[in-house]
């Protein structure tokens, strides 16, 4: 037992400066590469690309042959994976920065009105992470519906990434008619403000309410009748 612990140690030992000895040369070559073609970059943020990439590169392409194959079922995703956490690292970087601010103007500190955030119309929202967490919605599900408009996703003032209205949600996925309702309308964020808003068509209740409540062919057919001068979404296709 003791010679098995002491290879499994040695092991681990062996792997780790393998990893450690891959990720050093990767940020010095990440680094050189930088410095040649992008002479523009601030040396801070060169610094913490060329670590960050060499970090990730290194912890995965050391992972055992079945994690690394694994890898595959996500493909498409990485893209939004890698933006969602780039987006996250900037925020903590830039919160560093105004909070530095905060503490040099706190001796002048004034009270200020709240202003209302460009998203307040939408209701109860939260980003893909947040979702993830607590709802157990993956990610690149979410991700996915977005791709095909099958789920509103939203631009807002409040996120630098998209967040998605919780009432569209039941039973784990969006209600159906959600996509039915996105194709007519042709805009997400223009057919969510159709949905959340009193309709005379549907004895003035919110479409989203009626989808709820299984009436799809009700809240299609009003999102078909809708007049090219209806101001409650401007402007959008009807399709036929």
């Amino acid at each position: 037992m003791t010679t098995k612990r002491r290879f499994s140690k040695l092991r681990h030992r062996e792997k780790l400066e393998s990893r450690e000895g891959l990720q050093e040369t990767l940020y010095l070559a990440i680094e050189s590469v930088l410095q040649t073609d992008g002479p523009k970059i601030r040396l801070p943020a060169m610094r913490a690309a060329s670590e960050i990439a060499a970090i990730i590169v290194s912890q995965i392409v050391c992972q055992p042959d079945a994690i690394q194959r694994a890898f595959k079922t996500i493909e498409e995703d990485i893209p939004n994976y890698a933006t969602e956490f780039a987006t996250e690292l900037t925020q903590i970087a830039l919160g560093q920065v105004s909070r530095r601010l905060v503490r040099l103007k706190a001796s002048r500190s004034e009270p200020t009105a709240t202003l209302k955030l460009a998203d307040d119309w939408a209701g109860p929202v939260a980003g893909p992470t947040e979702i993830e967490r607590f709802f157990g919605i993956p990610r690149s599900t979410l991700y996915r519906w977005q791709k095909r408009n099958e789920a509103v996703a939203l631009n807002t003032r409040s996120s630098s990434k998209p967040v998605f209205p919780l009432r569209q949600f039941a039973d784990g996925r969006p209600v159906p008619g959600i996509a039915e309702v996105i194709s007519i309308v042709g805009s997400p964020r223009q057919a969510w403000e159709w949905l959340i808003s009193p309709n005379f068509q549907l004895k003035e209740q919110s479409p989203i309410d009626v989808l709820h409540a299984g009436d799809i062919e009700g809240v299609v057919s009003a999102a078909r009748n809708l007049a090219p001068n209806d101001t409650t979404v401007i402007p959008f296709k009807i399709s036929t």
